[in-house]
């Protein structure tokens, strides 16, 4: 899900799309941001890991890690229409989706529930990834070694735990507020280029023979230019 499209599909191809929907893209696209990243880690239920990618969707986060170590990547039909907004990446090991972040220069930050560190107090003046694990047995124990800040959700109830999804959500929720409120829109926001990039992908992705589309509108885009 992390091919590239023509950087011109956009341009080309958003006229046929009703107003409507092409300003919904736009806007979209203009609250995307790449400074927050969510990586989830065996995710059993998939409406659990779906209902991570709606949060992560809704929050404006562009990226989504999977690590799939012992489950598959199934989303269900709760991440209908919202997985192909995102841009997804499989890791089949931990320290392969280790490797990609600290390359991007993101620092891990994870869930753990007797962690010092408040979600709240999490910094954002470096791009920063937040790892959530299992329902059952949380952030896999091979991930302490690469874990730069541990972090807990605070809770003032009775119960112990947030599930999975939820604890995802409220991150995301206080993460993305939080960054674009500190970094203000011109670091936290896709810069135009990656911006326009996305909406090319998400024009390509509405369409099953867009490459053919593509010529036909350049021909014509060409034979316009030569009149």
């Amino acid at each position: 899900m992390t091919a590239e499209y023509p950087e011109d599909a956009w341009e080309l191809l958003s006229p046929s799309m009703t107003e409507s929907r092409r300003a919904r893209l736009v806007r979209a696209a203009e609250n995307r941001t790449g400074h927050i990243r969510l990586v989830v880690q065996d995710i059993h239920h998939p409406h659990n890991i779906s209902a991570c990618l709606r949060s992560a969707e809704a929050f404006g986060v562009a990226r989504v890690d999977v690590v799939c170590l012992k489950e598959k990547f199934q989303p269900s039909t709760v991440a209908k229409g919202v997985a192909e907004w995102l841009q997804i990446q499989k890791h089949d090991t931990i320290a392969g989706c280790v490797a990609d972040l600290r390359n991007q220069g993101f620092v891990l930050a994870a869930g753990y529930p007797d962690a010092k560190t408040s979600m709240f107090d999490l910094p954002v003046d470096r791009p920063i990834a937040v790892v959530f694990g299992n329902e059952h047995e949380g952030v896999a124990k091979e991930w302490r070694e690469h874990i730069d800040i541990p972090f807990s959700i605070p809770m003032v109830g009775l119960v112990e735990s947030l599930n999975i999804s939820v604890s995802a959500a409220v991150t995301l929720s206080q993460l993305t507020r939080k960054a674009r409120l500190e970094l203000g829109d011109e670091r936290y926001l896709l810069p135009e280029r990656q911006r326009i990039a996305l909406l090319s992908l998400w024009a390509c992705q509405q369409l099953r023979s867009w490459e053919g589309q593509l010529e036909h509108l350049r021909h014509q885009r060409n034979q316009r230019k030569n009149q």
